[in-house]
């Protein structure tokens, strides 16, 4: 009851300020883009759209699309709401030092608390003899004191379950589990955290108002940071996620997930993230990702499964094996925001057993062991309404945005794209933005409609404008079969090796303003310089 009325507080707190939001310049006014729905009554893409899953549940979901397109306030007001929802410490707060070195001596003590209290550990090394309990009202302070998990029958070595006002810092987990879970809690800081080869590093679920800083979560088995089910008000910053060694979509960075239950193995199929995007179920909101680094993944850097209303901001996003970034299963409403997506989704550490749960063992390999399926940096998968803008998306193996299916009034705006499609071969080529229509995967078309849980159309309705697509891209954008709609406009296409825009679509899609239908004048500094 606590969280859930906590939950209605924070919503009715970003709801609060929604007349500013809308009197505010909106990011579609200040462009001047077009409005977002755009298919005539009459044609029969808007019974389609109409029975989509992800526009109903873009329409259901909490925070609507009029919050986040004025973005700037929406920021500033996420941002508000997370600082000043965070654990405040009296400056006299009782100080406990504590100078054994077990955890089941430290939970005795902890179980013993009246009221806040800050404890300082002085020990060197603390074994984790059980799983240590953080009660509410704890401030625990390590010196960069390591916390050893060799018992592998402790699955999570730190617990914070229906507490609030807790803080962890300067600890060094290390054990074959989850270093920290939070359950059911809020009011939570983790900071100057580091984390070595654990199963996963931090796993969150259905907790509100935590602040992940400067956390270091180098080669987790199974994951680096899970955000699950009704989690929100999040803000991760400042902290290094680091290879990961699982190559399922579950193994990301960081992972935001509808799913109630994660696996414990590897070579999960490639669908088993997928829940039914409509109607709704708890799915991670609200969430500030900014400046982190995430790198090295044989999966995705950051895995969106049905996440709304988060913030992706300036992030550092490369060489992950797979994608950089999947927004898919249903993720609406975000902003993808200034990131840096580099050499990304080569799929050169994917074994043959990942790659048949990902549907590409039949196409083959590269003579480097690699698969001739590449991925994009970003990708796109039931998912609509999402605002990405001013990124720069470069030395990818694939596409450099790529809409796979079901990619439904998405803003591709003022992005950058260099070099991509370096995974080219003899089987497949890439381009700077695909608009695609993916359809159903041979293998998966035993399901029948109501138990497939995703849409499959093309993709309609999408703005791609300003963009700059240079060097080496096959072509600069390709619209797939059937898309239509979209419009494409005001974008600088130059160095591809085919075409600027290739069209496999009859349907209309609007093209006006690129570079390639411009005629090129000379500037004025030709006749100064001649």
């Amino acid at each position: 009851m606590t969280m859930q009325l906590i939950k209605i507080f924070l919503l009715f707190l970003l709801l609060g300020f929604y007349t500013e939001m809308v009197t505010a310049e909106s990011f579609l006014k200040t462009y001047h883009l077009p409005p977002l729905s755009r298919v005539p009554s009459t044609d029969s893409l808007q019974k389609q759209l109409n029975n989509s899953k992800v526009l109903q549940r873009a329409e259901a979901v909490s925070i609507p699309l009029t919050m986040i397109e004025t973005h700037t306030i929406y920021e500033q007001r996420l941002r508000q709401s997370l600082t000043e929802n965070v654990p405040q410490w009296a400056v006299d707060v009782p100080v406990i030092v504590f100078s054994d070195a077990e955890s089941s001596r430290l939970n005795a003590v902890l179980a013993q608390l009246q009221g806040s209290h800050k404890i300082i550990l002085t020990a060197q090394t603390i074994v984790m003899d059980e799983p240590l309990r953080l009660p509410s009202d704890t401030w625990l302070v390590g010196n960069q004191t390591v916390f050893l998990a060799m018992n592998n029958d402790i699955t999570d070595t730190v617990i914070i379950n229906a507490a609030k006002n807790v803080q962890l810092s300067n600890i060094n987990i290390k054990t074959q589990g989850t270093g920290v879970r939070i359950v059911n809690s809020q009011l939570i800081i983790l900071n100057n955290l580091s984390f070595t080869a654990p199963a996963r590093g931090v796993v969150i679920q259905d907790s509100a108002m935590i602040e992940l800083a400067q956390l270091i979560v180098t080669h987790p088995q199974q994951g680096g940071i899970v955000l699950q089910g009704d989690t929100h008000h999040v803000w991760l910053h400042n902290s290094q996620i680091s290879d990961g060694q699982n190559p399922d979509n579950n193994g990301a960075g960081v992972l935001l997930t509808d799913m109630q239950v994660l696996p414990t193995t590897i070579n999960f199929p490639t669908n088993g993230l997928a829940q039914a995007i409509f109607p709704l179920m708890p799915a991670p909101h609200a969430l500030l990702i900014e400046e982190n680094r995430i790198t090295g993944h044989f999966a995705q850097g950051i895995y969106s499964d049905g996440g709304y209303g988060n913030l992706i901001l300036r992030n550092y996003i490369a060489d992950n094996d797979k994608e950089g970034l999947c927004l898919d299963f249903g993720s609406v409403n975000n902003v993808i925001q200034e990131n840096t997506f580099i050499h990304n989704g080569f799929r050169s550490h994917q074994t043959d057993e990942s790659l048949k749960q990902d549907l590409v063992f039949k196409f083959g390999k590269l003579a480097d062991g690699s698969s001739v399926a590449k991925l994009p940096a970003i990708s796109l998968d039931n998912a609509a309404q999402n605002l990405l803008i001013w990124n720069t998306v470069r030395d990818g193996a694939g596409d450099g945005i790529k809409l796979v299916r079901s990619g439904l009034r998405n803003l591709i705006l003022f992005n950058t794209l260099m070099n991509n499609n370096q995974g080219e071969n003899s089987r497949f080529h890439f381009f700077g933005i695909l608009l695609g229509n993916a359809g159903l995967e041979p293998e998966l078309t035993h399901n029948t409609p109501d138990e497939q849980s995703l849409d499959f159309l093309p993709a309609i309705e999408n703005i791609v404008a300003a963009n700059v697509i240079y060097n080496n891209h096959y072509s600069g954008i390709l619209l797939d079969k059937d898309s239509a709609f979209n419009d494409i406009y005001d974008n600088m296409v130059r160095h591809y090796q085919n075409m600027p825009l290739e069209s496999a679509s009859s349907r209309f899609n609007s093209i006006v303003g690129n570079s390639w239908q411009i005629t090129e004048e000379k500037s004025g500094w030709f006749d100064w310089f001649h």
